[in-house]
């Protein structure tokens, strides 16, 4: 090899390794388990602590210390989509669903950005993005002006948000989405073939569970009318009181449910996120607010897991900081090795 194309070779080296250490983790496309998680920082006084850099911290893998490959500080600009599900199973939340949209507008910082997107059986932008925050307040009156109840396509709006809107954006990434959870597609098929799918063999459901492990870009579930808070719709269309009317007296509708909540949960666990279950509807509120203030005060640390072995086990994360005194609330504790 010449000395020449030996040069050639070391610079393309050294460019790659130089992209991997500074490329974002919404963007990277590699084939071993990249993982992301959020972290903020508390003095011993309760004090939010936003100066620290890199190298205060270590992250832990099953208690094996990882290199952290991606780093962003406190003050790191975020983009943050809102979504929101404007089916008939939510109608009754509508009003909560704008004073909530309007808390959060206010809890953001000024770098940060966002957009806003509805959903029924079709998706609709909206907001673009923007850190306009009178353009955002004027959006507000839409996201009760539903277009076409009667269905509900969650998967494809979240697969059409993660492959599309978030192409238009650089920087910290993650989408807050407001929903009890029940794409049509499973409750067509309980109703039409008697059957309940399971998760695998759920299409709609894989296809946007893949996007989600494609993208890594973090899901914020507020999720209402599950399981964990059943408050049934009494305005609009309801699909858990059909089925108790179609199935009287058997577990199916309960099972229906379960099942609608262990989708959500698979969602944010491969994304890197959370589920919130509020107990109240005017809890909901709150929660955004509680949200927006996570956002606006986390360092986000992302790593390449040394454990590239492919099994199906949960891998526990642990973030320190070298300053033992401080108190770090992690966004994950951990995730399933796909």
């Amino acid at each position: 090899m010449s000395r020449t194309v030996l040069r050639l070779v070391l610079a393309a080296f050294v460019s790659w390794t130089w992209v991997l250490a500074q490329e974002p983790v919404y963007i990277l496309k590699v084939d071993v388990p990249y993982v992301s998680v959020d972290v903020s920082v508390q003095d011993t006084a309760g004090r939010t602590v936003t100066d620290l850099s890199k190298d205060d911290f270590e992250v832990y893998e099953d208690g094996i210390r990882q290199e952290i490959r991606y780093f962003s500080p406190v003050a790191t600009p975020y983009n943050v989509f809102l979504l929101f599900d404007r089916s008939g199973s939510t109608q009754h939340k509508w009003a909560f669903m704008q004073r909530a949209v309007a808390s959060f507008i206010a809890s953001l910082r000024p770098q940060d950005r966002l957009a806003i997107g509805t959903f029924d059986y079709q998706f609709q932008m909206q907001l673009e993005w923007t850190s306009d925050r009178a353009k955002a307040f004027l959006a507000l009156p839409e996201l009760i002006h539903p277009k076409a109840i009667g269905g509900t396509n969650l998967y494809d709006a979240l697969d059409r948000v993660l492959r599309r809107e978030f192409r238009k954006v650089t920087g910290r990434r993650t989408i807050v989405v407001l929903t009890d959870g029940r794409d049509t597609s499973l409750y067509r098929e309980l109703v039409t073939k008697n059957r309940l799918l399971e998760p695998l063999e759920d299409r709609g459901f894989q296809k946007v569970l893949k996007t989600v492990q494609e993208h890594r870009i973090p899901l914020y579930f507020v999720g209402i009318n599950t399981d964990r808070n059943l408050e049934p719709n009494r305005i609009g269309g309801d699909e858990f009181r059909n089925l108790q009317l179609i199935f009287r007296n058997s577990p199916v509708p309960q099972r229906y449910l379960n099942e609608v909540r262990i989708r959500m949960e698979q969602l944010v666990e491969a994304s890197g996120g959370r589920v919130l279950f509020p107990a109240r509807i005017d809890e909901i509120i709150p929660l955004y607010e509680q949200i927006g203030r996570e956002l606006g005060v986390s360092y986000s640390l992302g790593y390449i897991s040394s454990n590239s072995t492919a099994t199906d086990s949960f891998r526990q994360i642990e973030v320190r900081a070298h300053n033992d005194k401080l108190r770090l609330t992690q966004s994950r504790t951990g995730y399933k090795a796909q």
